[in-house]
């Protein structure tokens, strides 16, 4: 399989982004709270879990102190990541694992809760994370993941594409490839996921120009790290021209131009005989037609 992104890049990115100030962090927060929000609605605790892109160990944090709790009293709690310096950020009560090729160890326990919090679209592969998770989770187990989908940063794509063609007849590709929601909903099923639903959130945010956005994907760990971005030194033109057409095409009446990050998350089940199983066509006793005349009787 083709390699996509440069890990060691990568790496350094988020290593980076440890370091800047906590307000530029607003999209991983936003996909934390979201994460949470729907293992909330889950009637269940968890005692064994993983956490998946670590990062600097937010979602655990909040994950154990959620009230109330997803945890059982004595839970067990691994972290893994790309970059060894999160290890520095595990939870007091977490085991962290170093890997570099975000692998799941073989050797590790099996799990009945894996959580993942916009990670997944830096993986190479992710048919074979999606994978790894379904066979490290016990029966009955859960894989709730978000991550950036197909329409993130819509916008800024075309610019730098329509720039760069006008500059120089040619584009690099500038903007990491991200999965589109029905495919990430197919890959769960091929997986083995049972009950696999597959849903988005659009979040639009307002900069000033181009240049603020830009930095603002630095300062997250979000800048480019496909293993065939350019090394060349990109003149400052291409920007400037990317610039004035995303004011022309995709600003608002106060001028600030609109960034599009969709938020894709998955939830998928390891399937187990307790699980609610979908009636055998042709097995209803009630026909829907003869319900909905009735119920148009009682209205009339």
């Amino acid at each position: 399989m083709k390699t996509l992104f440069d890990n060691k890049m990568l790496a350094n990115n988020r290593i980076r982004a440890l370091f800047q100030p906590e307000d530029t962090m607003f999209l991983r927060q936003a996909s934390i709270t979201r994460l949470l929000d729907r293992l909330y609605d889950v009637n269940r605790n968890f005692s064994s879990i993983l956490d998946i892109g670590c990062f600097n160990g937010t979602l655990a944090k909040q994950l154990l102190s959620m009230s109330p709790a997803k945890h059982t009293e004595n839970f067990t709690l691994h972290q893994i990541d790309l970059s060894r310096k999160m290890g520095i950020f595990a939870h007091a009560k977490a085991k962290f694992t170093h890997s570099p090729e975000m692998k799941i160890p073989q050797e590790m326990d099996f799990f009945d809760l894996i959580l993942s919090s916009q990670y997944f679209q830096w993986v190479n592969d992710l048919p074979g994370m999606l994978t790894q998770c379904r066979n490290k989770l016990k029966p009955d187990g859960l894989l709730l993941a978000n991550f950036f989908g197909g329409r993130t940063l819509q916008e800024l794509r075309a610019c730098l594409t329509q720039a760069e063609m006008e500059l120089s007849k040619g584009a690099y590709t500038r903007c990491i490839p991200m999965v589109d929601i029905k495919a990430a909903g197919g890959l769960l099923q091929r997986a083995g996921f049972a009950l696999p639903v597959c849903d988005s959130d659009i979040i639009e945010v307002l900069y000033p120009s181009i240049f603020e956005l830009m930095l603002d994907l630095r300062r997250m760990g979000e800048a480019n790290a496909l293993v065939s971005r350019s090394r060349q030194f990109t003149s400052k033109k291409l920007f400037q021209r990317a610039g004035q057409i995303y004011q022309q095409q995709f600003s608002n009446n106060d001028k600030s131009i609109i960034a599009t990050f969709e938020l894709v998350t998955l939830t998928g089940w390891v399937p187990d005989e307790s699980q609610q199983k979908p009636m055998r066509p042709g097995s209803a006793r009630n026909s829907l037609l003869e319900y909905l005349k009735s119920d148009s009787n009682k209205e009339g």
